[in-house]
C-alpha cells in the first residue's frame, strides 16, 4: 500500500470513527443501548516548567455507533 492511499485510509477511519459517534449519540435518544460508550487512554498530566505549564493526555470514547460508523467507511475505502 503506497503512502498516499494508506493516508486516505486513516481519513476513511476517522470520518468514519465522527460521524460513527454522532450518530450513535443521535439514535442513543431513541436506542439506549447505541449511546453506552467505553472510554480509555491516559489521564492529563501537567508538566510544570518555571515559565510554563504544559499539560498532555488523551481519551477515546468508543460507541457501537462509532465502531459502525468506523467499519463502513472501511468498506466503502474497500470497494473504490
Amino acid at each position: 500500500m503506497d503512502r498516499k492511499r494508506f493516508q486516505l485510509m486513516i481519513l476513511y477511519i476517522i470520518i468514519g470513527a465522527i460521524l460513527g459517534t454522532i450518530l450513535g449519540i443521535g439514535l442513543g435518544k431513541v436506542f439506549p443501548m447505541l449511546n453506552s460508550a467505553v472510554s480509555f487512554g491516559f489521564s492529563p498530566f501537567t508538566l510544570n516548567l518555571v515559565i510554563m505549564d504544559l499539560a498532555f493526555g488523551i481519551t477515546f470514547y468508543l460507541n457501537i455507533g462509532t465502531v459502525v460508523g468506523v467499519i463502513l467507511f472501511l468498506y466503502l475505502f474497500l470497494i473504490i
